[in-house]
């Protein structure tokens, strides 16, 4: 992370060097080539290509451009840039990796907390075997200097070091392997039950899909309203939404220089609508279900939203009192790889099922096009019955990146945000894919399962050569130096196995 930062002041256009670590939100800083970023924020000016391997992993520098977000940091490689800081020091993407890695090392796995109650059970009775061997046979009659020697010798090879090592040295590896690739963890834990799931679910938009929608179509219903008023209101009422769709109404009423109306009594209904005041009218921008609920859409409107619908489109229903005025329409494409993605799950042995809020037909659209299952017109309460219901076939996983996500990545047996998701999301999560890939799940599948088969292999290695040297040393095969270096070649041979994770 870089020291200083060169802030614009925005009163006069001078730029004077400062502590990277005082830097606002709100404020502008420049970026030369060759520079650090010093701080998350969003481009306001320039355009480059940034190496962002420090934080996701990614070795290919990404082009930035103006509106794009960029991650304190990462390295600008040619042109420029002016970027407006969006997360001060204390929480930017850097100080959120190093907080997960502190939960990371404080959280142990349940197979660590297993050996560590196993070794408090083992250690004693291996000092008491010791002991006996030592004592006993000399009280029977047989020489004190040899059982003695046998005794220590016993001791050595019976000492736990490599079968406590065994799992936290692998733990440490995969999850090091894990934030190498952008694929972040919160501890052992997870990182076990993350290869056990037999189920992933994941949310659409933002998730399976790039999550940022396009305004498709605007249908007016009403005599009385027009393409130009709907998109004026359904703006105004969602001025105040950080949600995918709003972005996409806003993003088209600024393009279009539609102005923003002043709103009053703002409400978002999760799941279901916004309503605001406009102009001392009360206006509703809901999905067509929760809509139907206040106004009666006619037959022409039902069949124009049920075709927007098949065609994979999300649609509000823009409500003013008690009249529909009309509906607008908006396309979020799936992900390059989310078909890919959800193929590799599958071959992985895992189901895929997508919970989505958005409508049956848009749900079905965009499930058959990637290849899973759907549950559509679901509410946040609705998706937490679901992850119930998949939990009875077994470890779930869910993956998502909205507030909305919060609750079901709480209830599942694992909770995966996508790196740009929300704050509520990430903090609810225990895990995180940085890159916003949906293949990175099925790799994230696949490194707990490395880690678990390499613990396996740790705990086999530990049990089998003190068992062999056990036996030879009570029958004076061996002596004190091969248990020794049976105690030391054990250790090394469990942590040079679980270094192996580092190349997964």
């Amino acid at each position: 992370m870089p020291k200083t930062a060169r802030l614009v002041d925005e009163a006069n256009g001078t730029i004077r060097e400062v502590a990277a670590a005082s830097l606002a939100i709100g404020q502008v800083v420049v970026v030369r080539p060759g520079d650090r970023v010093p701080a998350d924020g969003v481009i306001t000016d320039g355009a480059s290509s940034l190496d962002e391997s420090p934080i996701t992993g990614e070795s290919v520098p990404k082009p930035k451009e103006v509106g794009d977000p960029v991650y304190a940091g990462s390295v600008n490689a040619d042109g420029a840039l002016q970027v407006r800081v969006t997360k001060t020091a204390a929480d930017n993407t850097v100080a959120r990796i190093l907080h997960l890695v502190e939960e990371a090392q404080a959280s142990k796995s349940p197979t660590a907390r297993f050996i560590d109650r196993f070794s408090a059970v083992y250690t004693p009775i291996a000092f008491a075997a010791a002991a006996a061997v030592a004592v006993v046979p000399p009280l029977l009659g047989a020489d004190w200097g040899t059982w003695i020697y046998r005794g220590l010798a016993l001791l050595l090879i019976a000492c736990p070091c490599a079968l406590v090592l065994s799992t936290p040295a692998a733990i440490a590896s995969g999850l090091a392997a894990g934030a190498r690739r952008g694929l972040l963890v919160k501890g052992g834990a997870a990182l076990e039950v993350i290869g056990r799931v037999r189920t992933v679910a994941f949310d659409k938009t933002g998730t399976l899909t790039a999550g940022r929608p396009r305004v498709s179509d605007i249908l007016a219903f009403a005599p009385d309203a027009s393409e130009r008023s709907l998109l004026g209101l359904a703006a105004a009422v969602e001025s105040g939404s950080s949600h995918p769709i709003a972005r996409a109404i806003l993003d088209r009423a600024s393009a279009d220089g539609v102005p923003l109306r002043p709103t009053r009594d703002a409400r978002a209904i999760p799941g279901k609508a916004v309503s605001a005041t406009v102009m001392g009218q009360t206006v509703l921008v809901a999905s067509p279900r929760h809509a139907a609920e206040s106004v009666r859409l006619g037959p022409e409107a039902e069949r124009a939203v049920a075709d927007l619908e098949a065609g994979g489109k999300t649609v509000v229903i823009v409500v003013r009192g008690a009249e529909a005025l009309g509906a607008i329409a908006v396309r979020d494409e799936p992900r390059t790889d989310a078909a890919a993605g959800i193929s590799a799950l599958r071959k992985l042995g895992v189901r895929s099922v997508m919970l989505t809020g958005d409508n049956r037909r848009t749900g079905e659209a965009v499930a058959s096009e990637l290849g899973l299952d759907v549950k559509a017109e679901l509410l946040p309460q609705d998706k937490l019955a679901e992850i119930a219901a998949l939990k009875a076939a077994g470890p779930v996983a869910m993956v998502g990146d909205g507030i909305n996500d919060a609750p079901a990545l709480a209830a599942a047996s694992v909770g995966i945000a996508m790196g740009g998701g929300t704050d509520a999301a990430l903090e609810t999560a225990d895990a995180a894919v940085l890159n916003d890939r949906v293949g990175d799940v099925a790799a994230l599948v696949s490194l707990s399962r490395a880690t678990l088969g390499n613990i396996r292999q740790n705990v086999a290695i530990a049990l089998g050569l003190k068992a062999v040297f056990l036996v030879t040393t009570i029958a004076g095969i061996t002596g004190l130096w091969p248990a020794i270096l049976a105690d030391t070649g054990a250790t090394v041979l469990v942590t040079a196995n679980a270094l192996r994770l580092l190349r997964a």
